[in-house]
């Protein structure tokens, strides 16, 4: 069987000739021969809590960089990488410092290094992974997607930091068409453990995870009319094998081998459809999308399940200048009646924004989501006599709000240089309510962001200075957080043109 990460070299090298074949012989020629440019980027962030207890680094920094190579303007070949002294990632085995390579021809992406592709949010989508993948997006509408790579480092189970776990390997492919008025695409994703990957011992007292294995896929169909109305449905489906170590395969056909069926082996499904309208108002749309309860899949790292959504929205445009949007939805879970809680929520939001001069611009958010849970005892069900019985402290309201305010001055703008005002407030509020009990109990958080923006435009240099306060009032106490955030950053670009001198070249800086 063929390995996927050796069938995207073999098809690299089988294409790749003739696409540069096919280019125009002409501009390669005119092109320089090597185009250079880059940027670093430099952060240092200093925390100061006045609370005896407090999780965060007093000091952190985070140094980042990019470099982008372009050979006779077709072939781009770039880098990037991350660095910092403070591990953000010590709960996920995947490391902060990373290295990333893309380079690409015409309609050809390849992804070396650590990177992320998104296939759909019911199988692929952000997941980050070591390995190798390629993207094909030509002018007349094929699209084609793979990748195969380390999803998860393997963590033996005498590790102070981590909890154990097995190394995962994973690839997938996506083939779709895009036309004018049609869109439609196949993707599919595979994860598994790799059993042999931790050094297991007998006497080994520390409970471990059972290995894996996940098959995933979903059809994506939409189609849109003259008129300005638009359809679009998914369907997904993810197939789970919560302990692939239990026992030998009964039967040796392709199936197995593509997906152990001995084990617990669980299948669910979700499901999405959306229709749209632009008219002289603006674009007007309803959604509708239903996840069944336990659905997961390894190519997502949070993945929400178990609830049916029904949203519709609004987006329009006043007296040209403001930009309004519209939500308003109506959310429940436990469709199969499986939790001993059910929730049932309706959700609002809105968002402004507008410029106020050639200045100053503002933007305002609101959203207001108001949840119903019912607690349901199972052994008070059960025993229940009448159906006035247990009806006090088996139902509440929980209410959320957030709120959020950004406004953005230019000070200064030149051909040389550009310096800009940025200031943001947020407020976010949790709070229940039982029905006999009108006592305020939830979180307050507010957050205040100032920062000032100076960026000089012929050596594209800028550098930035944020004072951020975090205030959380709770019940039983309150935290009070203020960082500091000082960066700079540069870009660089060199340029190597070709002279008639014979192997003579000229650098620009």
């Amino acid at each position: 069987m063929l390995n996927p990460g050796r069938f995207l070299i073999l098809f690299s090298l089988a294409f790749l000739p003739q696409l540069m074949a096919a280019q125009d012989v002409e501009q390669v020629v005119k092109a320089p021969p090597l185009v250079a440019n880059g940027g670093l980027n430099m952060s240092h962030i200093f925390n100061y809590s006045p609370d005896s207890v407090s999780r965060l680094e007093p000091y952190s920094y985070y140094l980042s960089g990019n470099f982008n190579t372009t050979l006779f303007g077709v072939v781009n070949l770039p880098l990037s990488f991350a660095y910092t002294n403070n591990q953000v990632t010590a709960n996920l085995p995947q490391p902060f410092n990373r290295f990333s390579l893309s380079p690409s021809y015409r309609w050809i992406t390849t992804h070396m290094g650590y990177g992320s592709m998104t296939f759909s949010p019911y199988t692929l989508s952000g997941h980050e992974f070591f390995g190798g993948g390629v993207e094909l997006k030509p002018e007349n509408g094929f699209r084609f997607a793979a990748l195969y790579g380390r999803f998860r480092k393997a963590v033996e189970p005498d590790s102070s930091v981590y909890e154990p776990m097995y190394r995962r390997m994973g690839g997938g492919f996506l083939v779709g068409y895009e036309g004018n008025n049609m869109d439609v695409s196949v993707n599919l994703f595979k994860a598994s453990d790799q059993v042999g990957s931790l050094d297991l011992r007998e006497e080994q007292e520390q409970p471990m995870p059972a290995p894996a294995e996940n098959v995933a896929g979903s059809v994506v169909l939409s189609y849109r009319l003259a008129n300005g109305f638009s359809v679009m449905g998914e369907y997904g489906l993810s197939a789970i094998n919560h302990d692939i170590g239990c026992g030998d395969s009964l039967s040796g056909d392709f199936g197995d081998h593509f997906f152990t069926s001995h084990g617990d082996v669980t299948v669910h499904h979700a499901f999405k459809a959306a229709v749209a309208q632009s008219t002289s108002l603006g674009r007007i749309g309803a959604t509708y999308e239903r996840v069944q309860p336990n659905y997961q899949t390894f190519g997502v790292y949070y993945f929400t399940n178990d609830f049916e959504n029904i949203t519709a929205n609004l987006a329009t445009t006043l007296f040209k200048r403001i930009s309004v949007a519209l939500d308003a939805g109506y959310q429940r879970d436990n469709l199969e009646g499986q939790k001993t809680s059910t929730g049932k929520r309706a959700i609002y939001s809105a968002n402004v924004s507008a410029p106020v001069s050639d200045r100053l611009s503002l933007g305002l958010s609101f959203s207001n989501v108001q949840s119903y849970m019912h607690i349901r005892d199972i052994y008070d069900e059960v025993t229940r006599s009448n159906q006035y019985q247990n009806l006090d402290t088996l139902s509440f309201t929980q209410l959320n709000l957030s709120s959020s305010l950004n406004a953005n001055y230019v000070l200064r703008t030149t051909e040389q240089q550009r310096q800009n005002l940025n200031f943001a407030f947020s407020y976010q509020e949790a709070s229940e309510q039982q029905e006999d009990d009108r006592r305020y109990v939830g979180s307050r958080i507010y957050n205040t962001m100032l920062s000032y923006l100076f960026s000089l435009t012929p050596t594209r240099f800028t550098a930035a200075a944020t004072v951020n306060h975090n205030q959380n009032n709770m019940p039983e106490m309150n935290m009070h957080v203020l960082s500091c955030n000082l960066s700079y950053s540069y870009i660089f670009d060199m340029r190597l043109l070709r002279t008639n001198k014979k192997f003579g070249f000229e650098g620009n800086f």
